[in-house]
């Protein structure tokens, strides 16, 4: 009697910190996202919700990474706001889960596999405008290559953001992996590295940089704060895609990771992405009207499957190259 009920107690010692973790109204997110969306989407989750956020921020590079050592363990709940390739690139981290409306995303980005698309973003060049005359910003991928550029370009290091493995595999999908990778080279002759993409418009408003790399949305925030900033999209082909959001495939807490990932394709949460000039994911939401229309830019048809099988691949080349400038 006494050794069954030593065991019993044994069990409930055990089994009582997981049911405590599942059950202490909380949600652990990991993501890479803009600080503006985070100080958006946050605190109205919290108050519609009930629900505590703890938040882990860091390069979608480095979260994957963690993500990895931590296989199997309880640790997060949620990953959100990388990039679609990387959250394709690694089905075996994540549960299956889709959320409430999903429905009503619009065709472009539908979901694919076991993550769901947050925002649609489009790759683009950030200028400072006081540094360069109109005549001398650059218009296509090829143009950052010229010498003239020297040193005046930032670019998010291909290893901690999921934004820069974006704008390599356009390049390499619009020129070929010959002709791709030459030019990325001679690119990053050019290049100071930054250890995310979110910090390379903040360079060229500040004048560190006369030429960033970057999603669209930043860029545009420092325009419409004032900034010598101007955003262009290159006439030799751009993409825009999706960032998304899975629940980890040992969540610890599921039901709240659930619940957060409504809220965020939700139409409250997906209104509050536009009003930030980020491109919502809903049909029935509508984009800023600071945003060029995607009609209006020259999108290549990305292809998003090889880019999430080329990416061990193209972060191996990455590192070659980066050990020879």
């Amino acid at each position: 009697m006494k050794k069954q009920l030593l065991a019993a107690l044994t069990v409930l010692s055990v089994a009582a910190p997981a049911m405590a973790l599942a059950d202490d109204g909380k949600v652990i997110v990991y993501t890479a996202a803009p600080q503006e969306i985070v100080d958006k989407i946050i605190p109205a989750f919290e108050k519609s919700s009930g629900l505590k956020v703890e938040l882990i921020k860091a390069g979608a590079g480095e979260l994957i990474n963690r993500l990895k050592a931590e296989k199997n363990r309880q640790t997060a709940d949620v990953l959100w706001s990388v990039g679609g390739e990387i959250l394709q690139a690694n089905p075996d981290l994540f549960g299956s889960y889709t959320p409430k409306d999903a429905d009503k995303i619009v065709p472009e980005v539908k979901p694919s596999g076991n993550w769901t698309p947050f925002t649609v973003v489009a790759t683009s060049f950030v200028v400072n405008t006081s540094e360069l005359a109109e005549a001398d910003r650059p218009k296509t991928w090829e143009d950052l290559a010229d010498p003239k550029y020297k040193d005046k370009i930032s670019i998010a290091r291909l290893d901690k953001s999921s934004s820069a493995y974006i704008q390599l595999a356009a390049l390499l999908q619009i020129y070929g992996l010959d002709k791709g990778w030459d030019l990325y080279s001679r690119i990053l002759d050019n290049t100071q590295l930054a250890n995310s993409s979110g910090a390379v418009p903040k360079f060229v408003n500040d004048g560190e940089a006369a030429i960033g790399i970057s999603n669209e949305d930043v860029g545009l925030r420092f325009k419409i704060g004032g900034g010598p900033v101007d955003v262009i999209y290159p006439s030799d082909g751009t993409t825009a895609q999706a960032d998304g959001m899975a629940m980890l495939a040992t969540p610890a807490n599921p039901e709240a990771a659930k619940t957060f990932m409504d809220f965020a394709l939700s139409e409250e949460g997906q209104k509050l992405v536009a009003s930030i000039g980020r491109r919502p994911v809903r049909v029935d939401v509508p984009s800023a009207e600071m945003l060029t229309p995607l009609s209006s830019l020259k999108l290549i048809k990305y292809d998003l499957e090889w880019a999430a099988g080329y990416q061990k691949t193209a972060l191996a080349k990455w590192n070659e190259i980066i050990m020879t400038k």
